[in-house]
């Protein structure tokens, strides 16, 4: 909204917008994101990514022109390509989620339906994000290059390439699911990690995850001990390999403690490096950037102000360790629905001893 451009009764809302993202008609998103802002007394001016200009760009012009809020409706590179351009600034960026993990969203708490989100973006606190800055060819930490989420090599970045568009427009988040049981096979990979100013550590590994906020696909914690607001970053060595490690590990994911698993562990820094014998995929938010050998990763402490409900889970985690409230978050998934069991057995049971 651009505070010298519209009176009150005028407000307006830049949205940046990716048409091609998830698996909705881009133009009924559209109508529901006008007319739930337009419920609100706002209008609404959409500026559309394209091949010939990325989010980011169009981030920038927006900023050019004065705004003071950004809404961004796509998938979590979209997202993150809008925040790389306001890093530095304190223009906030309201997330309206329209891709298919919307892994952001689902670490900050961020509603998934247009009408919340739209709520969110008016009326949410803003919450200050880490982002961790990557570069790629060894020589420091690459300007201008971030993530939000998290950042892996190996295993992870294999099944974020086989799980393309195609795939999951098919398959939604099974895709995913998919392209993991494809690639569970593949050796593990000599790496050496360097943590900080620590002596680095050398590792066969299935997979390397540098992260931010630890939950991924269908809200699994897969590093529960992340935190987005922590200044730090958490890098998790997975040297998982047999069926029964992984169903092991995912497991204790289930239950908020993967790091309790003996086949991974975790580390935390504020800057990391990986070097691997041989080129390694590596991803990014979701995004396969590539085949690397060198990775280096640094966080950047409260870079971008985002809009998140008040007591969302990003909240919940400033007001005790992460990996306690990933804990408390699994329990209470899983007892709402073993009472749920419980009552229908009981109510089968008393029906049964009546006939």
């Amino acid at each position: 909204m651009a505070p010298d451009q519209k009176p009150d009764d005028q407000k307006c809302v830049f949205v940046i917008f990716n048409p091609v993202s998830g698996q909705t008609d881009p133009e009924q998103r559209k109508k529901i994101i006008s007319d739930t802002l337009a419920e609100h007394g706002y209008t609404c001016q959409f500026i559309a990514t394209s091949k010939e200009e990325g989010a980011r760009e169009l981030a920038k012009k927006a900023l050019d022109e004065g705004v003071d809020l950004l809404a961004v409706s796509g998938g979590d590179g979209t997202v993150m390509e809008t925040m790389a351009a306001l890093v530095g600034t304190d223009i906030p960026v309201a997330v309206l989620p329209a891709g298919t993990g919307n892994l952001l969203s689902v670490n900050l708490g961020i509603p998934m339906t247009v009408p919340e989100a739209v709520d969110v973006a008016l009326s949410g606190d803003i919450y200050e994000l880490d982002l961790a800055r990557y570069d790629l060819d060894g020589s420091g930490a690459g300007e201008g290059r971030y993530f939000a989420i998290m950042g892996g090599i190996g295993l992870d970045a294999r099944v974020i390439a086989d799980a393309d568009r195609e795939a999951k427009k098919k398959l939604g988040v099974l895709a995913y699911f998919v392209a993991a049981i494809k690639n569970l096979p593949r050796r593990r990979s000599r790496v050496e990690i360097h943590l900080d100013d620590k002596p680095p550590l050398l590792q066969r590994v299935k997979t390397v995850l540098i992260a931010n906020m630890g939950k991924i696909t269908g809200g699994l914690e897969a590093v529960p001990t992340a935190s987005p607001n922590d200044g730090r970053l958490d890098v998790a060595i997975m040297r998982t390999e047999t069926l029964g490690q992984w169903l092991r590990l995912l497991g204790f994911a289930l239950m908020g403690r993967a790091q309790d698993d003996p086949s991974y562990s975790v580390h935390q820094a504020r800057r990391v490096s990986i070097r691997t014998t041989f080129p390694e995929p590596v991803e990014f938010d979701g995004e396969e950037v590539g085949r690397v050998r060198d990775l280096t990763v640094e966080v950047v402490p409260k870079a971008v102000r985002v809009l998140v409900p008040p007591g969302a889970p990003a909240a919940e985690d400033a007001q005790g360790p992460p990996a306690a409230q990933a804990r408390e978050r699994a329990r209470r998934r899983f007892v709402a629905p073993t009472l749920l069991a419980l009552a229908v057995l009981a109510g089968v049971w008393a029906w049964r001893r009546k006939r």
